[in-house]
Parts: C-alpha cells; sequence; structure tokens
C-alpha cells in the first residue's frame, strides 16, 4: 500500500491512500482511510485516525488500512464519503511528527571518497555514523524548504532511501531486526555546506568547528523531505537492492543501488537499538551515494529541479524557497509518485501569510 497524510481545508489531517497508486497518485483523489474503515465496519477504525495511530496499532492496523482500502475500492463511485480531492486538500509529510530522524553519514563509499574522507578499513570493522534531523526539518508534498540565509551560505541535495520504524523495540538483533520495518519513502537530507557565524573563529578548534559547522547544517527547519508516501514493507521485496538515480534540472548527478550501503539496515537497526528505543514513526535516512553538489562545488540556485528516483517507490518533486529568490529543491520517486517542495526566504513567507 502506499499511504500518506492530507490536510483538509479546516487544518484536520487524515490518512489517506491513493484512488489510482499508478497515476500521478499525489495529484488525487485519494481515500481518506478512516471513513473507507467505518463504512467498512473495521473493529477500531480509530487506528485508521492517522499515519502514526496505524504504526502504533502494529499489524491490527495494517490489517484495517487493508480492508478499508478493499472496501473503497469495491465500493467505488461519485460521492463516496471517503474520497478526498486536490481541491479540499493537501497532500502532507506522510509522517508529520516523528519522534526521531535518525540519518547515516558517509554509508557509501563513493561519497566518503568523493569528500576526500575514503575508508581502507572493512565495513564490518565500522560502526555505523548515525546524527539526528530535528522533527521540525520535516516536509513533505508541496510545502516549503526554507533557507535560512546567514549563517547558512550554499545549500546541497542528498537522496536517500527513507526507513520507518512500525515496531517498538530495544536491543534488536539484525536477524530480527526487518519485523520492525513498517515501509520505505523518498529522502532528501538537505544540507547547508557551508555556514559563515559572521565573527572570528580560533583556528586551533578548526576540527571541532568544522564539525560541528557540517552538523548544524543538517538541522535547518524544513531540511528534510519525504514522501510523497510510505510504501508498505510487503511491497518492496529487497530493500537492499534498489536502483537509485537523482537529477538535477534532468541531468543525473547520482546513481547507485541500496546494495552498495556500507552498513546495511539491519545493522543500522541494531547498532542504534543498543543505546535507544525504537518507536512506531521513527525514521531512518540510511545514507547518500556520490555526486552531492559539494563535490564539485555546484549548489543549488534558484529555479533547479532535482529528482530522487527509486526503483518500485515512486518520484516526488520539490520547490526550494531560498532568501530572494526560487529554488526547486527535488523530487524523490518510490514507483511512480510525485511529490514537490517550494523553498522560499523568511521574507517570502511572511508576504505569504
Amino acid at each position: 500500500m502506499k499511504l500518506g497524510t492530507v490536510t483538509l481545508t479546516n487544518g484536520a489531517h487524515r490518512l489517506v491512500a491513493p484512488v489510482d497508486a499508478h497515476d500521478a497518485p499525489e495529484a488525487g483523489p485519494w481515500i481518506d482511510l478512516h471513513e473507507a474503515g467505518v463504512a467498512a465496519h473495521v473493529a477500531h477504525p480509530h487506528v485508521l485516525g492517522s499515519l502514526e495511530a496505524l504504526l502504533e496499532a502494529g499489524d491490527e492496523g495494517l490489517h484495517a488500512a487493508k480492508v478499508a482500502l478493499d472496501h473503497a475500492h469495491s465500493h467505488a463511485g461519485a460521492g463516496a464519503s471517503w474520497i478526498v480531492t486536490a481541491d479540499g486538500a493537501r497532500l502532507r509529510a506522510p509522517i508529520l511528527r516523528p519522534g526521531k530522524v535518525l540519518a547515516l553519514a558517509g554509508n557509501y563509499m563513493a561519497h566518503r571518497t568523493e569528500g576526500a574522507s575514503g575508508l581502507t578499513t572493512p565495513a564490518e570493522q565500522l560502526v555505523p555514523e548515525v546524527f539526528c534531523k530535528p522533527m521540525t526539518s520535516i516536509v513533505g508534498h508541496g510545502e516549503a524548504i526554507r533557507i535560512p540565509g546567514a549563517p547558512v551560505i550554499a545549500t546541497d541535495y542528498e537522496g536517500e532511501l527513507g526507513v520507518v520504524i512500525g515496531r517498538r523495540g530495544h536491543r534488536i538483533s539484525e536477524a530480527d531486526a526487518m519485523q520492525y520495518v513498517a515501509g520505505y519513502f523518498p529522502l532528501n537530507d538537505v544540507s547547508g555546506r557551508k555556514l559563515d557565524p559572521g565573527m572570528d573563529r580560533d583556528p586551533a578548534q578548526a576540527a571541532r568547528n568544522g564539525y560541528f559547522d557540517w552538523l548544524i547544517g543538517k538541522w535547518p527547519d524544513t531540511f528534510c523531505p519525504i514522501g510523497p508516501w510510505m510504501v508498505t514493507a510487503d511491497e518492496v521485496a529487497d530493500p537492499m537492492n534498489l536502483h537509485m538515480v537523482v537529477r538535477v534540472n534532468g541531468e543525473q548527478r547520482q546513481e547507485t543501488s541500496t546494495a552498495m550501503m556500507l552498513h546495511s539496515i539491519v545493522r543500522t537497526i541494531a547498532w542504534c537499538s543498543k543505546f535507544m528505543t525504537f518507536e512506531p514513526g521513527d525514521i531512518i535516512a540510511t545514507g547518500t551515494p556520490a555526486g552531492v553538489g559539494s563535490a564539485r562545488g555546484i549548489f543549488l540556485q534558484a529555479g533547479d529541479v532535482v529528482e530522487v528516483e527509486i526503483e518500485g517507490l515512486g518520484i516526488a518533486l520539490a520547490l526550494e524557497r531560498r532568501r530572494s529568490r526560487w529554488v526547486t529543491l527535488g523530487a524523490s520517486s518510490l514507483s511512480g509518485v510525485t511529490q514537490s517542495w517550494e523553498i522560499v526566504a523568511a521574507s517570502q513567507l511572511r508576504s505569504r501569510g
């Protein structure tokens, strides 16, 4: 299933699935799974109130969604109470408020090499390098990616496979890790590559400053576009063997297979769960391959379009608004889905309300 979230004109959020999962599903119409679940007399329709609620309910939530979706398709027709159209709703990030967004740094050898941090150490002798992005970095289809200006000087794209956790767990073994995965979606780990704090800094602290500049560049609001859909794990036969391509303005910039990850999904889950408890709705960004703009000194400019296409998962398009100019940030794909975000300056946001 493709599962997403829309916000109605009255501000209410709804868990939805596309009426047609293959023909521009981001454009609507969509099926309100709660309404369809009520009509189908599912035992606990409240689990279809949001994707977070569905994930909290585990197998019961997924079963309820399938029953609701089957009912909607078998009782299709104009005027059905569960139909939501694009003129009455806006597609959002599938998970609006994830508890944790964990992201892997340097998880593809080719990306390490282009960044002058190549390794001779075998991957099995390394641990996953993981950082966090704030909940406020999350944006979804058609929403603005807002580059904040100074101290962020340059902004880059990083197409990645996003993994959604579906069960609570601590100290999870690699053998059991995939049982904790609910689904996948395109993810763009937008990154501020250059920071200028507007002050003189101690040269002796250059290495330390460089690390924290890199880390802070991952944090700005709207710097983690996801979706538009979460594709459930049962529809992805092998997430460690997916072809991924990233294009900027139609030019291919990144290409890889997820098989090239240094640390697999299961290893990452097992490692992180040694220190923290995973909860339903947590997100893992699995790292980006070679081809980022910073390796060539080419950063996102006004009007750029970035596409991240992942085999079997779709295409998502994003617009980026930056300071006083428009920049299209990108498209990510998990089986024919198109998503868009806009990036604007804070002054533009104020003028647009």
